[in-house]
Order: C-alpha cells, then structure tokens, then sequence
C-alpha cells in the first residue's frame, strides 16, 4: 500500500513508541516520510520499532526513557539527532488494575506520574521547538476518559486529566499555531491481549457496533491524519477511534 508523504522533513517523538499503538504510529509517519523517534522504559521493544523501520527503508531512532523523569533528555537527543521537531504524540501510559480497596496511594501517583505528569513534561520541554516548527501535539486517551471501568480509576482519572490538559493546551497555544488533539481509542487489540483468555474478547465484541475490535493501524491512520496538515483547522478536539461503543 502506497503512503501519501505527508510527514516528508518532519521530524516525529512518540512516547511509548515500543509496542502496540504507539509503534503503529511510529510506522505510519515514518512511511509517509517522518524520521520518527520513539522512546519508552524497555529498550528492547525500541529497538524493534526501529528495527522494522529500517527494514522499509525508513528512519527511527530509539531512545530508552521514562517520561516520568527523562523528558528533557528524551526530546534534547531527538532534536539532536534530528535538527528539530514537529509531532509530539504522547502515548506513553501505565494502569495498575486496582480496585480502590486495595490501591495505594504510591500506586495512584505512580500511574499520575507517567499517564498525566510525563505528558505535561515532555509538552514542557517540546514547546520551544514546536513552536518553532508550528507543529502538532497529540495525546492518545482512551474511552475510559468517559466511560468508568473496573479496577481502573487511576487510569481513568488520568485520561479524562488528558483531554482537559488537551483542550486547554490548544486555546493556549493557537496563537502559535501549535495544535492540540485527542484520539480516544476503544477496544484494540495489540500484545497486551495476547496473554488475555479468549472469553475476554469474546466478551467485549458484541459490545461494539461495528460488530470487532480495532486493530493499531486504525489509530495509527487517525493520528497521522489529526497530525498532518490536512487538519490543520482541528485543534482541541477528540477524535473518538472505537467502532460506535461509546456511541452507545
């Protein structure tokens, strides 16, 4: 499938850009042209990101770190490397799958620190040069934001913290002509699932309209279309990538 090059001479920092959907984002913009930096705690899953990316003939640089505590480093070795930078995708986040009885408040915050905290660091640090390339923010939430589940009310509560920081990103840095969006995923169905029983997902398929679970590649599309000039009057706003389940 033949790419348009949307992101020819930009340059791409996706948190969390191992695994899942963050590595699907990776590949679409790197495939329409982006040298893509993607950086997370495992080196290994890095590497692999970057690994498939040469494999096409594309451009990735892997940096180990915690958007938690390295966010300045993280986005200092990208424009290192790369000269500058237009695309922030924030993807990086953690869930603990407590339920409130039993989760702790080092817990709570552990999840805060990375999903709310790491995203508002490396904005922090991305800024100055967004602003120079009037690039683009992106934040993956999640249906969570809006609809609760069990044993997840820190990661909720972290990704409806997401789209407020978003929306108030957006109104802030207009001026600039910096944008700011949300892609609020449902169900996806990446590795995490594959040490899931069957039922679970035979379970959670009815629940969506469309009738199946999203793939990566369906949030990877809508991130690159949210991040490319042919958005360039969205700013934000939530792009909601589920099959109808919060329609509901």
């Amino acid at each position: 499938m033949s790419h348009p090059q949307r992101y020819q001479g930009k340059v791409v920092l996706v948190t969390g850009g191992g695994t899942g959907i963050g590595r699907a984002i990776a590949v679409q913009m790197a495939q329409e042209g982006a040298a893509v930096a993607v950086c997370g705690r495992r080196p290994e899953p890095l590497e692999e990101t970057v690994a498939a990316l040469a494999s096409q003939g594309l451009t990735g640089l892997a940096i180990p770190g915690d958007v938690a505590q390295d966010a300045a480093a993280i986005v200092e070795r990208t424009v290192q490397e790369f000269g500058r930078l237009d695309v922030l995708v924030n993807n990086a986040a953690i869930s603990v799958g407590l339920d409130m009885q039993k989760m702790t408040l080092a817990e709570w915050r552990q999840v805060m620190a990375v999903n709310l905290d790491g995203a508002f660091l490396m904005v922090h640090h991305a800024l100055p040069h967004l602003v120079a390339s009037q690039g683009n923010v992106l934040h993956i939430s999640s249906i969570s934001a809006v609809a609760g589940e069990f044993d997840s009310s820190a990661y909720s509560a972290s990704k409806a913290g997401l789209e407020g920081f978003s929306r108030s990103l957006a109104l802030e840095l207009a001026a600039y002509r910096v944008r700011s969006n949300v892609i609020r995923p449902g169900l996806i169905v990446t590795e995490a699932f594959a040490n899931m029983p069957e039922e679970f997902l035979a379970a959670q398929v009815p629940l969506i309209p469309l009738g199946f679970a999203g793939e990566p590649q369906d949030v990877a599309r809508a991130a690159a279309f949210l991040c490319s000039e042919d958005a360039r009057f969205i700013t934000g706003a939530v792009l909601t990538v589920d099959g109808g389940e919060s329609a509901k």
